[in-house]
């Protein structure tokens, strides 16, 4: 207690005008007159700790000449001061300087005596997530914390520390006791979230994050988008940073809805996948030196990455080097767009994995899984042949949307010299095809669980009577299926059932989800569509439907595609009945529309076939006339036996006659057997 007196008195102790002078001096930039007049102040107050601070932040301002003498100062300031963290605080910025093991250590067990006197000082939590981390480390940062048993932030520090040490249901109960004392928290939400996913409880680890979503607009803390930033694509990126606060719920449902595996379940599998590849990768590829010079500084990574290809150059005899690209790291351009919110201001430009905690191989494990193939000891697995240490060098392959991916990962972050690489893996493409499957590995994501079934659909798109939109059909061969579209402001519309589906948008481009089962088989599409506009004066055409007649009813709009198969294959000696809507013809003083239609039925053939000639186009023309209407109903029944089995591309053209304009429908290929 004596001691304790002591040192709250020296910080009390009236520091002589000098200070002042020196700090003025600091800011100006004039380091020499500065380190004058801090040196004058502990001179004539060696025993004051504020003053020991200021002769280290002077020296820390010289930087690589002064960051001893800056340590040595913060480190009497924190005698003379123990229960005052700011003197640590300095010595933790000193070791984030140094880097490397050394700085590491110093850095680390500055932060560990700064959790024992306040868990929430500065932005020392946020910093101890930057450093080399083990379950003996993460130990002794609980033990600190534990120091306050009643502090709220506290008790969310050690749950965090509980879930790395894969004590799930600690790390729960100590959430759930900060919710009681601080709810509506979405940090305590998402740890929840996290926790019961880690124990296996998935259907509480979705309620506890639905939680976090409702309040994510209130949420100033960023917890959500800590949890996810790793897999998300550099559009998210950017339109994370420009999302209000009242619209953070509705980008995070998007976020995740774009990435949900099975729209006909109700919940979405993916988020539970999710942080069960965080726990994996968390386990198996943490990073081991975060504050290395690689981690921190481009131009490092630049002479790593090639004198790294040169080795392999050397190796494999080849001219020009086997890897050529403008980007010196491959996740340049992810790391430039994490850049601006997540790095600390003395961390330089850090990286991604540096920013994650974990290596090159968890940044692609979280967005992708576990590879479809690995090889130890190759670099790449499409290209086998040559060898090497398999406790340096790993080869992953993955089979995506996108195409075949081959990443290449060497352990090479300590050293320039390959000869003496060690440390974490980083990325290391080999030739041009991994330097490409790296970028797209770091832009995109997928789920991992399967969808074998090969799902067949088609689309169709007509004028809605609704002003301004446009009705959208989809119709998959399964026992039940589910579309949805997002457009370009986050917005998702869906329709799921057993048939057809309909939904009614305006025009424009979307991104497009379609899941399909059938008999408990799983068939998934994914992409983009483009919904036409329709206008009211253009001559248009609607998407063609083609169904059976004797299943097309009216022949209306609805029954011709309630009618029309989802395979499109269609019985032969079967009379079929077709519908289409045209837009925008004109009429004459009677208020008549006068228009042609000709039907084409063109046999699909092989290039063998197209070569020794066959069977002929099936055509019908037919010249038409129609009361005024916006909208045209065009059908037509055509007899069982003009059309003989085969495969056909079937499109309609209209040709206005008053103004001699013509139109021509999107082809649609159809089977008659």
């Amino acid at each position: 207690m004596v001691a304790l007196l002591l040192a709250v008195a020296a910080l009390q102790y009236p520091i002589d005008p000098a200070a002042a002078r020196a700090e003025s001096l600091l800011a100006a930039g004039d380091v020499r007159a500065a380190l004058r007049a801090a040196e004058q102040v502990v001179a004539h107050h060696p025993r004051d700790a504020r003053a020991q601070v200021l002769l280290g932040r002077v020296h820390f301002a010289r930087r690589v000449i002064g960051r001893y003498p800056a340590l040595d100062a913060f480190r009497t300031a924190a005698r003379l001061a123990p229960g005052d963290p700011e003197p640590l605080y300095w010595q933790m910025k000193v070791g984030f300087y140094l880097g490397s093991d050394e700085g590491d250590v110093l850095a680390r067990d500055a932060i560990l005596r700064i959790l024992a006197l306040t868990p929430d000082y500065e932005d020392v939590w946020d910093r101890f997530q930057r450093l080399y981390r083990n379950p003996d480390i993460w130990r002794r940062a609980e033990r600190a914390l534990a120091r306050h048993p009643d502090n709220v932030v506290a008790m969310e520090r050690r749950a965090e520390l509980a879930i790395a040490l894969e004590q799930p249901v600690r790390a729960d109960s100590l959430a759930a006791e900060v919710l009681r004392r601080r709810a509506p928290h979405v940090p305590a939400f998402v740890l929840r979230a996290e926790a019961n996913f880690g124990a296996g409880r998935d259907s509480a680890g979705y309620a506890w994050y639905d939680s976090a979503l409702v309040y994510a607009d209130i949420d100033s803390t960023g917890a959500l988008w800590d949890a996810v930033w790793m897999i998300a694509s550099p559009d998210e990126i950017v339109a994370q940073d420009s999302t209000p606060p009242g619209e953070r719920r509705r980008f995070f449902e998007r976020f995740w809805s774009k990435r949900e595996p099975n729209f006909l379940t109700p919940g979405n599998e993916r988020i539970a996948e999710h942080f069960h590849r965080i726990g994996y990768a968390r386990r198996y590829f943490r990073l081991l030196h975060p504050l290395n010079g690689y981690h921190r500084w481009p131009g490092y990574r630049a002479i790593i990455m090639q004198t790294q290809r040169d080795y392999l150059q050397r190796g494999a005899g080849q001219q020009p080097p086997p890897f050529q690209t403008e980007e010196p790291y491959p996740g340049s351009e992810y790391d430039r767009l994490l850049a601006a919110g997540r790095q600390l201001p003395d961390a330089g430009t850090a990286t991604s994995s540096a920013l994650g905690g974990l290596d090159a191989r968890g940044l692609v494990y979280i967005r992708h899984g576990p590879p479809d193939q690995m090889l130890p000891g190759i670099f790449d697995p499409l290209d086998p042949i040559r060898q090497d240490d398999p406790l340096d060098v790993e080869g992953w392959l993955y089979r995506t949307p996108e195409g075949t991916l081959t990443i290449g990962f060497r352990r090479a972050s300590g050293s320039t010299d390959p000869a003496l690489a060690g440390g974490d893996f980083i990325f290391l493409p080999t030739n041009r095809r991994q330097a490409r499957s790296t970028q797209v590995a770091l832009r995109t994501d997928h789920t991992a669980l399967p969808a074998p079934l090969e799902a067949r659909a088609w689309s169709a798109y007509f004028k809605s009577r609704e002003l301004g939109l446009s009705d959208a059909y989809y119709k998959a061969a399964a026992d039940s299926a589910a579309a949805v579209l997002w457009d370009s402001q986050g917005g998702a519309l869906r329709a799921a059932g057993a048939g057809l589906l309909e939904l009614t948008v305006p025009p424009g481009r979307y991104a497009f989800g379609l899941d399909a089962d059938s008999a408990g088989v799983l068939g998934r599409i994914r992409g983009e569509v483009i919904v036409p506009r329709f206008s009211l004066v253009d001559l248009g055409l609607s998407s063609l439907a083609l169904a059976p007649a004797g299943e097309a009813g009216p022949l209306d709009r609805d029954a011709v595609l309630r009618g029309m198969p989802a395979d499109l294959v269609y019985p032969a000696r079967t009379p079929l009945a077709a519908y289409v809507e045209v837009y925008g013809l004109t009429t004459d003083r009677d208020g008549r529309s006068h228009y042609r239609v000709h039907y084409t039925f063109a046999p699909v053939r092989s290039a063998l076939g197209r070569l020794l000639g066959g069977a002929r186009p099936v055509e019908f023309e037919f010249d038409r006339e129609a009361l005024t209407s916006s909208i045209t109903s065009e059908r037509l029944v055509i007899e069982a036996d003009r059309l003989p089995a085969g495969r056909y591309r079937v499109t309609l053209a209209v040709t206005d006659l008053r103004r001699n304009v013509k139109s021509e429908s999107v082809a649609l290929d159809i089977t008659v057997r």
